[in-house]
C-alpha cells in the first residue's frame, strides 16, 4: 500500500472516529483462525460504506486504506506508551496495536522487535501458550507474505521476523513442514512479486534446518513444478539449481532434470534469459554428460533458428559460448 495521501484523503482522515477503525482492523488481524487470511486493502475503487472499515468473506479480508491510515495513528501511540513502560510485552494491546503497524508499514522494526519480545515473554511464562503463540504468529505473519499487497511480499524486515520465527519453532522442537512453508509461502510470496530474493532466500535456510526432516526429491519436484509454470523467474531457476547443487542430492537428479527442461524449452520453444541461464550452467557441471551436452547444442540451434528477436539470438548464443568455456572445468551450479 502505498502511504502517499492526496489532499481529499487527508481532508478525511479529520472525520470518522480513528479508535473504532483501529478496534475493527486489529480484530480481525489478531483472531485466531484457521487458515491464512487473504488481505487487501481497498481504495477509492472499492468503497465501503460509511463507518464500516472491514469486509470480510471467509478468510478473503478488504480492508478500508482510510480506515487503516486512521488505525495506525492509534497503534503508532499505542506502540510509543509500551515503549515507555505503559504496556507490557504480553499486552493484547500491544499485539493489536503492531500487527495494524505491520500492515501499514511492513518496514516497522520497532513494532516487529516488539512482537519478538511478546513471544520470549511467553516462552518463558509457559511452554503450552509459548506454542500457541508461535504459531498463532505464524499464521498472522504468512498472511502479510502472501496476500496481494504491494510492499509486504518482498519485506526484508518481514523475511527476517519470519527466519528468526523458525528458529523458535526449532527450539522448542516444533518441527518444521519445509515443503509445506514452500509450497504456501515461498511460492506464493514467489508468484505476488516475481524474482523475489527474499522468499527465495528464505527457502534456501529452511533446506538448511536441522530440525526438518524435508525429503529432497519431493522438494525438487515440487520447485521445479513451480518453474515450469514460471519460466521466465530467474530466481525460481537458481534455487533449482541450489537444490540440485546440495550435497546429498540424488546422483542422476541433475541428468533427470536437465532432460526435462529441454523438453519444455522444445515444446516450447522459449529463449528467455532465465531459462537458458539455468540451462547453460547445469550442461557446464558434472551433472550432465557427453550425449546430453549433444542434445543442449541440438536444442539450442532449433530454438536459435525460430527466435525471432536480436535479444532472444544474443541470449542463446551466450548460453552456448559460456558452456564452451566452463565445461569440464569443475564449475559449481551458480546456484550453490
Amino acid at each position: 500500500m502505498s502511504r502517499a495521501l492526496d489532499a481529499e484523503t487527508a481532508a478525511l482522515l479529520k472525520q470518522g472516529d480513528p479508535r473504532a477503525a483501529y478496534e475493527a482492523i486489529s480484530g480481525v488481524l489478531v483472531a485466531p483462525g484457521d487458515g491464512l487470511l487473504e488481505i487487501e486493502i481497498l481504495g477509492k475503487s472499492h468503497p465501503l460504506e460509511e463507518g464500516q472499515h472491514v469486509a470480510r468473506d471467509g478468510r478473503a479480508v478488504g480492508i478500508s486504506k482510510l480506515g487503516l491510515v486512521q488505525a495506525f495513528t492509534v497503534a503508532r501511540q499505542v506502540l510509543r506508551d509500551h515503549l515507555d513502560g505503559l504496556y507490557p510485552p504480553t499486552s493484547h494491546e500491544v499485539l493489536a496495536a503492531t500487527a495494524v503497524i505491520l500492515l501499514f508499514d511492513p518496514e516497522h522494526l520497532a513494532a516487529a522487535n516488539a512482537r519478538k519480545r511478546r513471544i520470549h515473554a511467553e516462552m518463558f511464562a509457559s511452554t503450552l501458550a509459548s506454542c500457541e503463540t508461535l504459531l498463532e504468529e505464524k499464521c498472522f505473519l504468512d498472511s502479510l507474505l502472501t496476500s496481494r499487497l504491494h510492499r509486504h511480499t518482498k519485506s526484508p524486515t518481514l523475511w527476517s521476523h519470519r527466519r528468526w520465527l523458525t528458529t523458535m519453532f526449532a527450539s522448542r522442537n516444533m518441527g518444521v513442514d519445509v515443503l509445506g512453508d514452500l509450497r504456501s509461502v515461498v511460492f506464493v510470496a514467489g508468484e505476488r512479486h516475481p524474482r523475489n530474493y527474499y522468499a527465495w532466500c528464505h527457502a534456501r535456510f529452511l533446506m538448511g534446518l536441522k530440525c526438518s526432516s524435508v525429503n529432497l526429491p519431493d522438494a525438487l519436484a515440487a520447485v521445479q513444478a513451480w518453474c515450469f509454470q514460471h519460466h521466465t523467474d530467474i530466481s525460481g531457476w537458481s534455487f533449482l539449481s541450489f537444490l540440485l547443487n546440495t550435497e546429498n542430492g540424488p546422483g542422476t537428479g541433475g541428468c533427470s532434470t536437465f532432460a526435462e527442461v529441454l523438453d519444455l524449452v522444445t515444446s516450447l520453444r522459449l529463449a528467455n534469459e532465465s531459462v537458458w541461464v539455468f540451462l547453460r550452467t547445469l550442461a557446464a557441471s558434472r551433472l550432465v554428460g557427453d550425449e546430453q551436452y549433444s542434445r543442449f547444442l541440438a536444442v539450442q540451434a532449433a530454438v536459435l533458428g525460430t527466435a525471432k528477436t536480436p535479444a532472444d539470438q544474443a541470449v542463446l548464443r551466450a548460453a552456448v559460448d559460456w558452456c564452451e568455456t566452463y565445461r569440464h572445468k569443475g564449475a559449481r551450479l551458480a546456484g550453490a
